[in-house]
């Protein structure tokens, strides 16, 4: 009668580590994660990413016997491989920084979309993308008097767009792009001098009082 042959099975024990996450996550911080976590378990613990961040050129910053060690992690190959070996486990103490996209821009949106603020978006994004990102327009936004508005120096300037026309006419290669500092504003149907002055308080900008004048005067 032949011997059954005994198999072995070791577990690696687990225990929790603290990883300091910073850059371009929703919830940057210090997160307890197990041992075992993979850069991937620690940017999840942080929320994940939030548009502009790098992915390609993640760090990972280690100590060990005093000495600092730096690695450059491209979780963008990781994506598109789908290999966990690629991913380095991470050690007690290890940062995590997640770098912003150098073709990122930080543009407002205000006036009637579903979250008004401050967007970073890449490099040639729309006006459309801007309003994708705020969550689209409200049911009393006038989508024919959108206005960009940029104050920057000679590159000064002031856009009107009949966004409904533009998307009737199917022509989406005359929807203007948006740069850095532009202002989006999208405005009711109808605005009233409450909001009026409610925006003028929240935009905080001289700039933004012209062209919301502008506004009421053509909705007159």
């Amino acid at each position: 009668m032949g011997s059954t042959p005994l198999l072995m099975v070791r577990f690696s024990e687990s225990y929790p580590i603290k990883i300091n996450v910073l850059g371009q996550v929703a919830r940057p911080g210090l997160y307890q994660i197990a041992n075992t976590a993979t850069l991937q378990g620690a940017i999840g613990a942080a929320g994940g990413f939030i548009p502009g961040a790098q992915l390609a050129r993640i760090r990972l910053i280690s100590k060990e016997n005093g000495e600092e060690t730096e690695q450059i992690v491209n979780m963008e190959q990781f994506y598109l491989q789908g290999d966990p070996s690629m991913l380095p486990l991470l050690k007690d103490d290890d940062t995590v920084v997640v770098p912003g996209n150098p073709l990122a821009t930080n543009v407002k949106v205000l006036g009637e979309v579903v979250n008004p603020g401050s967007y970073e978006v890449f490099f040639k994004s729309t006006v459309l993308d801007v309003i994708f990102l705020a969550g689209g327009p409200t049911e009393d936004a006038s989508l024919k008097k959108v206005k960009i508005v940029s104050y920057t120096g000679q590159d000064s300037r002031e856009v009107s767009i009949n966004i409904k026309e533009l998307m009737a006419s199917k022509g989406f290669g005359t929807i203007p792009i948006v740069v850095p500092a532009d202002v989006v504003f999208i405005p009711e149907k109808k605005l009233s001098w409450s909001k009026f002055f409610n925006f003028i308080r929240d935009a905080s900008a001289l700039a933004t009082l012209y062209y919301l004048i502008d506004v009421t005067r053509d909705d007159d």
